[in-house]
């Protein structure tokens, strides 16, 4: 079953491209990963999937929903940005219930705000007012407004930009949680890492897909070999480095220069740099590769 299918889904602004042509597909129940840079298009093709913003071109559908009825794909999904936008002068259990009342039946209010609660570790703050929390937890407070109608699907919008890394890591145990019980979750995100955790991911530059698959099958279909060297002065290696013919790029990272070539054949005058090791690809060097080549890596 799809969770979302688009056919050649654009949006422009005047002659301004800002969403390519789009055919995308995404599998229910996994957490799909939306790749790129500040800029890409990430926001602008988020907006269009979940109703907000209406496409200049192609079609599309969502948990069963034609784009051309926003109302109706408004009633089967959820949507939460990286502004953790809940009302601060509301107790956690009251944005809840403001939130579930607008879909559902009188009768079926609390036991979802109940279920959400519980679902999102959120029981303990129950009464606290939404404005007194932390980062973290608002941001999961307003997770937990877009899911309590329980949606089909729940798009996250850099959910998790300004956190701290163990709020960042609770915040996706908490979203994986959430596909255990079949909800299908969009995440647009530039951090490369996040995107490591997704089952899925499709990378997007300048408005348009480079490509899409899993993490293994991204980084496994990477041409060119990768190393990291260390050197006892890592500036002078690295310019050393990028003069060698068939180094592709190189950089410094930590204590060690990271270093992408074309092939095997420049491994021994690295070598002769420092103490140099084989290392696998990340969805970092995925990404640039096809930004570089323009979606041809």
């Amino acid at each position: 079953m799809k969770a979302i299918e688009t056919h050649d889904l654009s949006k422009r602004y005047g002659k301004t491209e800002v969403v390519a042509p789009l055919s995308l597909t995404v599998p229910a129940g996994m957490v799909f990963g939306y790749l790129g840079p500040n800029g890409a298009g990430k926001t602008t093709t988020i907006r269009m999937l979940s109703g907000v913003l209406t496409p200049s071109g192609g079609t599309g559908t969502v948990a069963g929903a034609p784009l051309s009825d926003p109302d109706a794909v408004k009633a089967r999904i959820g949507y939460a940005n990286q502004a953790a936008s809940v009302y601060g002068d509301l107790t956690v259990a009251e944005n809840l219930r403001f939130k579930a009342a607008l879909y559902l039946a009188p009768a079926e209010v609390e036991g979802a705000v109940n279920d959400t609660l519980e679902r999102l570790s959120l029981g303990p703050w129950r009464n606290y007012l939404a404005g007194r929390l932390s980062g973290g937890w608002r941001q999961r407070l307003s997770i937990g407004t877009a899911i309590v109608h329980g949606p089909s699907v729940l798009f996250l919008d850099e959910p998790t930009a300004g956190l701290d890394p163990v709020a960042r890591r609770d915040l996706w145990d908490a979203i994986y949680g959430l596909t255990a019980l079949g909800t299908t979750v969009f995440v647009t995100t530039h951090y490369m890492d996040e995107a490591e955790r997704c089952q899925e991911v499709a990378l997007i530059s300048g408005g348009k897909i480079l490509a899409q698959g899993t993490p293994e099958q991204l980084r496994s279909g990477l041409a060119g070999v990768r190393y990291a060297l260390q050197a006892g002065d890592l500036n002078a290696a690295l310019h050393a480095a990028r003069q060698m013919r068939g180094v592709e790029g190189a950089w410094i990272i930590g204590d060690e220069v990271r270093i992408t070539a074309k092939g095997r054949e420049v491994e021994g005058e690295l070598s002769r740099l420092g103490t140099l090791r084989a290392v696998p690809a990340n969805l970092e060097d995925v990404f640039v590769s096809y930004a570089r080549a323009g979606g041809r890596a």
